[in-house]
């Protein structure tokens, strides 16, 4: 039997500054491993980028002179960052690759296309099934229930499957609310 990967993440957000997304990693317990910003042009198209942090903090991975991030903080965009922590397992850097690749791939093939993706996709497909659920909570830890047009979470589907064979993904924008159950 084929081996399932199943990653849940809890993204935090949106933060309007790399020092306020810094100050609230320090303060919270969990390890963030993957981080989306999307700088918002006064004019044109918004541009995107997905990345992840392994061995450092997003705050100290973003505050490494090479990194894209610096390209977008003046008075030309408006900045809008998420983290992401994986809650359902403590993930390997090869787990949370799995998770960037997914990610970077949908934002360049059915999100805002290549074009407007400041990282390059990964080429190389994973070898397992892949299913990746994504929930979006504010700062105070409150679900995000109505996404904002163009934003990250509206950008990002709620769930993504990836099949390794025949290497095809499906995607839900926003799950449906179906009703509580009662047991």
């Amino acid at each position: 039997m084929k081996k399932i990967d199943t990653y849940l993440i809890k993204w935090y957000g949106p933060f309007e500054t790399r020092k306020d997304m810094k100050d609230w990693e320090a303060s919270r317990p969990e390890t963030f491993n993957l981080y989306v910003f999307q700088a918002k042009q006064k004019t044109g198209k918004d541009r995107f980028y997905c990345g992840m942090a392994f061995k450092q903090s997003i705050g100290k991975r973003m505050s490494n002179h090479n990194h894209h991030i610096h390209d977008f903080e003046n008075d030309r965009f408006s900045l809008q960052i998420w983290i992401g922590t994986i809650v359902n397992k403590r993930a390997s850097e090869s787990e949370v690759r799995i998770c960037e690749n997914i990610i970077t791939s949908v934002l360049a093939n059915i999100g805002v296309g290549e074009k407007y993706l400041e990282n390059r996709t990964n080429k190389k497909p994973p070898v397992n099934d892949v299913y990746i659920f994504n929930e979006w909570l504010r700062e105070n830890g409150s679900y995000i229930l109505n996404r904002k047009r163009n934003s990250v979470p509206a950008t990002i589907p709620e769930a993504m499957v990836y099949y390794s064979d025949p290497q095809t993904l499906f995607a839900a924008d926003k799950l449906k609310y179906k009703g509580k159950l009662s047991l």
